[in-house]
This record gives structure tokens, C-alpha cells and sequence, in this order.
């Protein structure tokens, strides 16, 4: 359970807001093409853990696979160890961690590779919060910053559109994955970024993505990197929220403030419904079990330690769910004028809130869907889609073949 709420997918706010001549577009994008046009066809895990998920991708990438889930025995399948050596080599150009064949067959299964890749992405020859998430290609690099507690590579179903078109970064939390002391603001965050970020490529414009939280961290570069007159191309953020704009209930549940008491101006029209759920006060809810408090005790005990202490599994994910959502409540975003996009999900419905931070050219987007699924298909592809169009209309912005 995370400290605001039930789970790591649950996660509070993130983000910014426009001003008032900002277009609010409500259409639905096409759908997802990859750099050649064509309709990327792969397979599409919907689990939680990233490097299962990712690992099954690069399994059915190697065997020209479109359906195969964790659990099956890929090496046994004809080809299947010959498509490990493949693997192998598209773990070392692609992502930087050299694994020998050997341990990719004994694993068998995607999902046991993915534990021993997660076992060894901290000993990868990178900067140690930079993940390449995409080979090498001609087109302007873009950067990409994933949900609070989330590795990299969570971000490598979105990453995977732009191969061969351009080279995808991710740029995680420092000491995620590698023992150190982490950067306790979204501030202090963004400036490490920004030095990383600038070993990488030198001078704009520059490209940035971010998803949720990620958002925070990527409108704080973008800001920084405008403040030291380099030139940002673009902006993007995927379901970002703006700290403030949502409330914790006593049960532990994230609830917008629209959902809370009086009417909200984005939706003046909504009232409560007789028949059915309406307006929900903070302190609703059955009062909190001892076993939910112990739980809760643990986790503000917990938070000091990320970093430091090596969790053990994905529990460490966890700690950095609940520390990126402290640095969010901390964070005051300051006022951005350059050039934005942003996707909200039709429960993130703060778009009054947005007004006052983004000043420049921006353009607001609804796409169905909620929180958790923004970044799952249909709506990754939907979301893709609209963004290479943007990245296609900035000037100066190197693309494939051009």
C-alpha cells in the first residue's frame, strides 16, 4: 500500500497549467503509425511490473511475435535460442547492460529474464539515472521522464515508437536502482537532469516528455533549460496533474477536488446525483483499521531510507512511489512560456488549474481513459500519434530521413 493511497498506480498529482488564449483541442487522435507509416504491431503486456513488461516486448520483438505472455517458455520455442543471442545484443546496444546468452536461456521465460536484467541494470556502464530506451537514429534525441517510482524502462511500450526515427532516453531517479542518496525536490531533480541531459546532446532544441509525475520533473527542466538560454523545442506532458488539485480521503483513496465538496470550474454544470454518487467529503469513508495505520507507519518510516537501503524486489519501487509524491506536495511550479502540450484522461479534469503556469503556446488535449490507462493501449497509440505531429511542426527538429 503507498503512503497516499492503495497502490504504486494510484499516484498523486503532477504538473502545470495554461493561460487563458491556450487552445483546449477535444478530438481523438488516428491511430499510432511507426516511423515508416505503417501500424506498429508488437505485443502489448498489461502488467505492472516494468521490467516484466519490457522484457516481454524485447522476447516478442526478437522472435517476430505479436502475442507471448511472461510465463511462456520462449526459448523452447523454434528459434528460441538463437533469438536469445539477439536479445542479448539488443540489451548491450540498446540499453547498456551486457548479459551473457547463457543466463538468458537458463531463465527461459520472459518474466525470468526480466528479473535477472533487473539484477543487472544497476551495473550498467550508463549514467546511472539515464537508461537509452531506443538504438541510435537520425532524429532529434527526446527525453523522457517516467511515473514517481517508476524505472526507466516502464517507459520502453512508448519508447518503441520511435525506433529508427529517433533516439528515446529515460531519465529516472537518482538512486532508483542504484544505492546513493536520492534528490529530496523536484528542483534539485531537474538540475541533475539537466546536466545529464546535456552530456547527451549539448545544444537545443530539446525534446521532452513526461508522464505523471515525470511531468513535474520535465516542466522543471524545460524551465531551467530556458532559464540558461538553451532552446526547447517542445514540452510534452501525458496526464500530468498540477500539485493541489486532488485530496487524500480517510480510507487512503486520491480524490480530484472536483469530486470534493462544491462545484468545480472546469464542470460548473455537475451537480450530485440523487441516485448514485455524488461530491465526496475528505473525511468520508469507514475510519482507518490497525493493521491499514501499522501499514501506513511503516511507509512514513520507510521514506528516509529510499536510496540508502537496497529494498528487496519491486518493494523498492514502492519507497520511491511514496517519496515522488512528497516532492510533488513540496513542489511549486513556476510560470512556463514555451512551447506545450498536454494529454489529460477524462478523470483528470483540473484544466482550470493549469491557467497561470503555462503562459506560451500551448494545447490542452482530452483523450478517454483514466490515470492508470494512458499510457496502455488504445490510448498509448492515440497519445503517439498526436506527438509525432507535434515533434514533425518544430522548427529546427531533426527527424528520420531528414
Amino acid at each position: 500500500m503507498s503512503l497516499l493511497g492503495t497502490s504504486a498506480a494510484d499516484q498523486l498529482p503532477d504538473s502545470l497549467s495554461p493561460s487563458p488564449d491556450n487552445t483546449v483541442d477535444v478530438t481523438t487522435p488516428a491511430e499510432a503509425t511507426g516511423p515508416t507509416g505503417g501500424a506498429v504491431a508488437a505485443a502489448d503486456p498489461t502488467g505492472d511490473d516494468p521490467y516484466e513488461m519490457a522484457a516481454t516486448l524485447l522476447w516478442a520483438r526478437v522472435l517476430g511475435m505479436t502475442a507471448i505472455g511472461p510465463h511462456d517458455d520462449v526459448v523452447g520455442t523454434p528459434g528460441g535460442e538463437a533469438a536469445a543471442g539477439e536479445l542479448a545484443a539488443v540489451l548491450r546496444d540498446e540499453f547498456g547492460v551486457a548479459l551473457p546468452v547463457s543466463e538468458i536461456v537458463a531463465a527461459r521465460t520472459p518474466a525470468g529474464f526480466a528479473a535477472v536484467w533487473a539484477a543487472h541494470q544497476g551495473e550498467a556502464d550508463r549514467h546511472p539515472t539515464v537508461v537509452p530506451l531506443t538504438a541510435a537514429a537520425p532524429g532529434t534525441p527526446l527525453f523522457c521522464f517516467p511515473e514517481a517510482g517508476a524505472p526507466a524502462i516502464a517507459l520502453l511500450p512508448f519508447a518503441r515508437y520511435f525506433a529508427a526515427e529517433r533516439r528515446v532516453y529515460g531519465l529516472q531517479a537518482h538512486a532508483l536502482e542504484q544505492r546513493g542518496i536520492p534528490d529530496w525536490s523536484v528542483a534539485a531533480a531537474a538540475r541533475r537532469h539537466v546536466a545529464e541531459l546535456r552530456l547527451l546532446q549539448p545544444t537545443g532544441p530539446y525534446l521532452l516528455a513526461g508522464h505523471s509525475f515525470g511531468g513535474l520533473i520535465a516542466l522543471e527542466v524545460a524551465r531551467l533549460l530556458r532559464r540558461a538560454g538553451h532552446e526547447v523545442g517542445l514540452l510534452a506532458l501525458i496526464d500530468t496533474y498540477l500539485p493541489g488539485t486532488a485530496r487524500l480521503t480517510r480510507t487512503g483513496a486520491i480524490i480530484p477536488t472536483s469530486q470534493l465538496e462544491g462545484r468545480h470550474p472546469d464542470r460548473p454544470q455537475d451537480v450530485a446525483r440523487s441516485d448514485g454518487p455524488g461530491p465526496l467529503a475528505a473525511d468520508e469513508g469507514p475510519a482507518l483499521g490497525p493493521r491499514v495505520v501499522a501499514d501506513r507507519l511503516r511507509q512514513l518510516v520507510e521514506l528516509p531510507l529510499a536510496g540508502v537501503v537496497r529494498f528487496r524486489g519491486t518493494h523498492r519501487y514502492d519507497v520511491f512511489h511514496n517519496q515522488g509524491r512528497i516532492l510533488t506536495m513540496a513542489y511549486r511550479p513556476h510560470t512556463y512560456e514555451g512551447r506545450t502540450v498536454v494529454w489529460l484522461a477524462d478523470d483528470h479534469d483540473e484544466i482550470e488549474a493549469w491557467r497561470g503556469v503555462l503562459a506560451g503556446p500551448a494545447s490542452i488535449r482530452r483523450i478517454p481513459g483514466d490515470h492508470r490507462t494512458v499510457l496502455r493501449q488504445p490510448l498509448l497509440a492515440e497519445v503517439v500519434a498526436d506527438l509525432r505531429a507535434d515533434l514533425a511542426a518544430v522548427p529546427g527538429v531533426d527527424t528520420a530521413g531528414s
